[in-house]
Order: C-alpha cells, then structure tokens, then sequence
C-alpha cells in the first residue's frame, strides 16, 4: 500500500493540507494540484484520485463527470469529497461517475479506509477481468496501438518503439511491432537489429498475410521478447505493400499477438487510413511547437470529417525542448482536445538510445522519459481505448495562426 500514489484536486490549502497529512502518514504518496486540467493531465500517473474543491471556479461534479468519460483512465479510481451529508450532493457525485463519495466533517479511519478500499477493490477487478468482451474478443488482449504524426522528427518510432518494448517486457512474445514507415522506416535501427526478413518479403508471401502461425516466420525477434516486422531496406520496395495487403496484415497480427504496435510514420495514404480504421489506439504525438501543431490540427480536420480516427485518438505531448514555447493550454486550445500524456524533455538519454540501439526504458529505466513511456504503454495497452480526441472546429488561442494559409 506504500507504492500506491494519489492525486489530490484541492483548492483550499487547510483541507489539502489537512487531507494530505492524513494520507501521507499512513504511506500514501499524494501530488495535490489546485487546477482541474492539471489533475486531469496526471491522473494516469496515480493510483487514486480524490476530488475535493471548496472555491469558485470548476463544479467538482463536471470535473468527476470529464475523467470519467475518458476510457484510458478508466482503471483509476475516483473518490469524490462532498462539503455536507446532503444527499443530494451525494447523489450528483456518484451519476457523474464517483467510485465513492465521503461527506464532511469525515474521521480520519474512515478517509483510510474508504482510500484502502478503492485501491484493493480496482486491484482485484483488474485481476479478475473478464475473459472476454461482448464481441467475443479477448478482454485486455488483441489491441492493434497506431503512432503516427503528419510531421517527421517529432519522436514517433521513439514512442513506438518504447511502447511496444514495455509491453513485451511484460508479456514476452505476446506482443509485435509493425514499421509502416515503409520508405526509410526506422524501427529496427531503434533496437539495433539487422532484419533478415521485412515487410518486403512478408508482401510477397499470401498465405502468411492470411494465417497467424505463417505470419509469425516473417518477424525479427528482439531480446525483450518483441517480435519486430521491419520495414523494407530499400525506398522502392515500399511500393510492395498495398492497401489491400495491410488489410490483410493487421487482423492477422492481432490474432497472432496480444498486442500490435504499429509505426505508421508520417505519410498519410491509403495504407496509412486502413491502419487507422481498424485501430483501437491512434496515439498522435505533439511537439508544443507552431509547425507541428498546424500539421497536427489540419490532420485532426481531416480526420474527423472522414469519421475514422477522432474516438479513439489519444494526444501524447513529447517534450523535444528545453524550453517549450507553448504551454498545455495553448496546445489543447489548438488541437480542440485534451492531452492525456506528456514525455519529458531531456538531452541525452534519447540520443544515447537511438546510437546504441537500445529503447529508453531498457538502456535508462530509471530515467523520467523511461517512467512516462512505461505509463504511456500501461495505457494503451491495458485500457483497450484511448480518449476522445473531442475535436471542434474552434479556433481558441492559436486558431488564427494553425488555420492561416
């Protein structure tokens, strides 16, 4: 129970301080922010979230309401503080989606128990999920986990590849990474692997497009137990995979593997729009910077008139500067939706893993960058659905400048 973090929103300081004390002295590990979007933005990174705002500004209902209609974090319970016994008040708590809802004046037994509740109560259901879906499908299992980005250098292949990495450390061989950059993907260099076989060879053969077993023959294995399906060595080859033929792949890799991480790169054709429809993830990485926001949102456009991606993109923003030009705000407003996840910035631990060929999160596993990219990997795979990317024709603070011909 002292691993266990928690998420304190509180905008009074006596009862933040007064909550937190109790918590912290029972082992608990708290981060009390005063601000409803940045709770919002580090909720993934906590165990627990407890919700208790006194002063004006955002109704701690709609705030309850708003983390409970994003599915990644879906696992992460919320305990919501009401200022009186009013049922009423009681009652709004728990339609928005409350796990538990405490009246004040509380006995500090009660706040451990109920705490200690919740996080046991979520750690079994998590153990005990399902086998299956309504559909039939594998619950936890068979996610197909799109990056991409209509801007290059923006750590697509890094998010990638650290995503897939984590996730077969967790379960080796049950997880593949695909490089659909198909031109000058990078995949393999990223885990210094030499590719005897790619998605050249792999075009060619029909029947492993069509049997998992097959398909299988066609991967490079990695030593964190990652299956990696490379892209071709030459530009021209690309030209190989048709549409028709990624159609084909993904719903045999997702039969093949629990988990497919595809590195779509940052062409957008009709191999790269097959690999979004079918997607349960579309994770989008964004650089706070104007041009990569611009590419991002006329992107974002795109795609949500043509009705495939927006339910199920998720908004990563990755740190690349020391110094970030725009804050969270500023980006949210120009995307017209939330970021659920943030990369840190740092100068060398990136570099260090692309020239030795060994991700993040195995080369400096103690590292910030590793910790968030683990976090990422846990929420992608784990959840089965990203957030609503929520995308409104708005123009909000940058709209002027990301719309300007």
């Amino acid at each position: 129970m002292a691993a266990s973090t928690i998420l304190l929103l509180e905008t009074d300081p006596a009862a933040g301080t007064l909550l937190s004390g109790i918590l912290s002295g029972v082992g608990y590990q708290l981060t009390t922010v005063a601000d409803p979007d940045e709770a919002f933005r580090l909720a993934a990174d906590h165990n627990l979230v407890v919700i208790d705002l006194l002063s004006a500004g955002r109704d701690p209902v709609e705030v309850c309401r708003e983390i409970r209609r994003t599915p990644a974090l879906a696992a992460i319970p919320v305990l919501c503080v009401a200022q009186s016994d009013d049922v009423e008040a009681r009652i709004r708590f728990l339609e928005a989606g409350a796990d538990d809802v405490m009246a004040k004046p509380f006995d500090a037994r009660e706040l451990e128990a109920r705490v200690e509740a919740l996080l046991l109560r979520f750690r079994r259901s998590r153990d005990l999920s399902p086998l299956l879906t309504g559909d039939g499908k594998q619950a936890g299992g068979r996610h197909l986990i799109a990056v991409f980005s209509p801007k290059g250098g923006v750590g697509t292949t890094t998010i990638a590849v650290n995503v897939a990495t984590a996730i077969a450390e967790r379960s080796p061989g049950r997880a593949a990474i695909v490089d659909l950059d198909l031109q000058f993907g990078q995949v393999a260099t990223h885990l210094n692997l030499t590719p005897r076989q790619t998605m050249a060879e792999l075009a060619r053969d029909d029947a492993a497009l069509r049997e998992p077993e097959l398909i299988r023959s066609y991967s490079n294995h990695h030593d964190s137990g990652l299956d990696v399906y490379a892209a071709p060595l030459s530009p021209e080859l690309a030209e190989l995979i048709t549409p028709e033929q990624v159609g084909l792949l993904l719903p045999t890799l997702t039969a093949a593997y629990d988990h497919v991480v595809v590195d779509g790169g940052h062409a957008l054709d009709e191999r790269t729009m097959t690999v979004f429809e079918r997607a349960d993830i579309v994770v989008l990485p964004v650089p706070p910077e104007f041009a990569a926001l611009r590419a991002l949102r006329v992107l974002m456009d795109y795609l949500t008139d043509a009705g495939t991606v927006t339910p199920k993109t998720m908004l990563v923003v990755n740190h690349l500067f020391a110094r970030d030009v725009l804050n969270m705000r500023d980006v949210e407003g120009a995307l017209g939706g939330k970021v659920v996840a943030e990369i840190p910035y740092d100068p060398v631990v990136y570099l260090k893993a692309v020239n030795e060929g060994i991700p993040v999160v195995r080369g400096a596993p103690r590292s910030s960058a590793a910790e968030r990219l683990v976090k990422l990997s846990s929420m992608v795979s784990d959840e089965g659905a990203a957030p609503a990317a929520q995308v409104e024709r708005r123009s909000g603070l940058l709209g002027g400048l990301l719309h300007r011909a």
